[in-house]
Parts: structure tokens; C-alpha cells; sequence
């Protein structure tokens, strides 16, 4: 190649770098609290892919995993106060930064997966969305379930809400998990996360409750012999933006984000529904562990025991007709969903 030919090729290849990021007028830093070959990370790459294709690369994403910015709370912060755009979000910490939000975290409110993600998405539950981005400055762009929480112990297996007298349950420390168990007559515990397997493996308790992947991934099966598929708490993995950023996008790239954050959800999802339900449950059988799938009625006996103290409880934290709204939304919901197929 000449060198005239050599210089033109150089400014040419200039000229496109600059056209490149030129044509980059956002960039969206995000953190999230799983490791990269979790399933909420192939969801957040998907997020990724997507914006900053469908937007012509005029939104760059990146994302910082494994909690590299900090807590869960910690990065929900930055985004708040704009040092981030994106955080990730649970069905407990969301409550921190916005309180009515705490009502995704009752037990038995949903009878599955898909009425909880459904009902977060109903309008009814987005005026309440719209109130958080208002009041926090944290926007909910979109919620995945990453499973319900289950319970495990050494006693004796769990079939009905009577099961659960005398058994000393580990609790996170959280008002609403503590009176769950006390009103099924067992003994909440609070326990710090890192000191779970010990306290199991020790006796300090007799048993825990979370996802059935948390089960597996964590070696549970070692040191818990039952296994009570009863979902009493959905999970849900949100996705939060700052909400001064979202509202600086011109329209079409806020239609862009919210599309891209359902997808990742949507990804998400599917693998964590997977998991949940087949593949960890079988392996946790394989592993030696005694998996109980309770019957309809016997699901009912746990909604029966905690309905009402987990209601009064809403009632006093929260506005008594926000909750009794939620409530009869949910009926609503069921009622149609039942209709659809008579």
C-alpha cells in the first residue's frame, strides 16, 4: 500500500470514530449483586445487547456484576442519587427506598409466577410504580421471579401448617417472615446469612426457607433432610433506573429501555422457572433430599394460618385501603384468569 493510499485509509477510519462516538449520547452504568454465569446476569446482558443495538448505539450499557459497586442497598443508593443509572432490586429491598412496595413481599399473596409478575405490570400496581419514581427518584422497569421461597428442616417433613409447631425456622430480619412463622406455630429465628449452614449443621436451628436453587447452589442438602414445596414468597429480581435519567431520554429511547428490561426479565425468568422447578428439585431428590409437593388443601392450611396476622400487619405499616386495594385486585385477577377457561 502507498503511503498516500495508507494516510487515506487512516482518516478514513478517523472520520468513522468519530462519527461513532459522536453518535453515543447516553451512557447507562449499571450494578448488579449475582455472578456472571448467573441467569439474572444473562438477562442484564441481553438488557445490554438490545439498547445498544435497537437504540443505534446511541446508548452505551455497562454493567458492573458480583456487586463490584457494592451492596444491594449500596447500588440502589447510587442510582437514587445518580452516580449510576441502573440497579438491581429485590421484593425486600425495594421497601427501603419506597414503603408500599413491601407488599410484594407477603407471604402467600400469589399463587404463582406468573400472577405475581402479572399483577406488577397490572395498572392498578403501576400507579403505585409511578408514585415510587415520583417520591424515591427510583424507577421499576421490570421484575423477573427468581422462585418462591420454600421451606426446609430436620424435624419431620412439612406438609401441612401444623407441621410447623416447635420447629425452629432461620428467618431473615424481616417483621413479616418473623410473624409468618409464629402464626404456624414455629419458632422464628433470625440468623445472619453467612452463619446459616453452620447454625443448620450445628442445631442452633432446625431449618430455613428460601428458593429451591438457593438450596442446591448452596449445599443445603447436606445439612437439611426436608424439603416443602408450599411457595410461600415470590422472588422478584427488579431492574431499576434513576428516574431524572430516565426522564432525560427523548421518548423513543425510553421505549427502547423499558423493551430491553423486559427482555431481560424475560430471560431470566425462564431459566430461574426451570430451576425452581425441575432441574434443582430433581437433583436435590438425587442429593438424598426428601422433596414434599403439597396438595391444594394443604397449601390452603399455610394461607389459612398467616392471611389474617400477615393482613393486620400490612394494615398498620402501610395504608389500610392501599392493601385492602391489593387484595381485591388480586381476586379480580383470579376471577378473570378463572373465567378464561370455563
Amino acid at each position: 500500500m502507498s503511503i498516500r493510499k495508507g494516510l487515506a485509509l487512516a482518516g478514513a477510519l478517523m472520520v468513522l470514530g468519530a462519527a461513532s462516538a459522536s453518535a453515543q449520547e447516553y451512557t447507562i452504568r449499571a450494578s448488579h449483586g449475582e455472578s456472571t454465569d448467573s441467569a439474572l446476569h444473562r438477562g442484564w446482558q441481553v438488557f445490554e445487547a438490545y439498547v445498544e443495538s435497537a437504540s443505534g448505539g446511541k446508548i452505551a450499557v455497562e454493567i458492573a456484576p458480583a456487586g463490584q459497586l457494592g451492596s444491594m442497598t449500596d447500588a440502589l443508593e447510587q442510582a437514587k442519587s445518580g452516580a449510576i443509572q441502573m440497579a438491581h432490586g429485590d421484593e425486600q429491598t425495594m421497601s427501603t427506598f419506597y414503603k408500599p412496595m413491601l407488599i410484594l413481599a407477603t407471604p402467600y399473596l400469589f399463587a404463582n409466577d406468573e400472577e405475581g409478575m402479572a399483577f406488577v405490570d397490572t395498572p392498578f400496581f403501576m400507579e403505585t410504580r409511578e408514585k415510587m419514581a415520583e417520591e424515591s427518584g427510583l424507577r421499576l422497569l421490570a421484575a423477573a421471579s427468581y422462585g418462591f421461597r420454600n421451606f426446609t428442616n430436620n424435624v419431620h417433613p412439612i406438609k401441612t401448617a401444623a407441621d410447623m409447631e416447635g420447629i425452629r425456622m432461620r428467618v431473615p430480619p424481616s417483621p413479616m417472615s418473623l410473624k409468618m412463622v409464629e402464626a404456624m406455630g414455629g419458632s422464628p429465628t433470625p440468623v445472619p446469612w453467612v452463619e446459616l449452614y453452620g447454625a443448620m449443621q450445628s442445631g442452633v436451628v432446625d431449618g430455613q426457607e428460601n428458593p429451591t436453587g438457593v438450596a442446591l447452589d448452596y449445599s443445603f442438602y447436606q445439612v437439611q433432610k426436608h424439603m416443602t414445596l408450599d411457595s410461600h414468597q415470590l422472588g422478584l429480581n427488579t431492574l431499576m433506573m434513576n428516574e431524572a435519567f430516565f426522564q432525560s431520554l427523548p421518548v423513543d429511547l425510553r421505549e427502547i429501555v423499558v423493551t430491553g428490561a423486559r427482555m431481560a426479565a424475560n430471560t431470566e425468568y425462564g431459566e430461574r422457572n426451570f430451576q425452581a422447578r425441575v432441574s434443582a428439585v430433581d437433583k436435590l431428590r438425587e442429593l438424598g433430599m426428601e422433596v414434599y409437593a403439597p396438595s391444594g388443601e394443604e397449601v390452603e392450611t399455610f394461607r389459612t394460618a398467616v392471611k389474617e396476622p400477615m393482613r393486620a400487619y400490612l394494615q398498620e405499616e402501610l395504608d389500610p385501603a392501599f392493601v385492602d386495594a391489593v387484595y381485591s385486585e388480586i381476586e379480580s385477577m383470579r376471577a378473570a384468569s378463572r373465567a378464561a377457561v370455563e
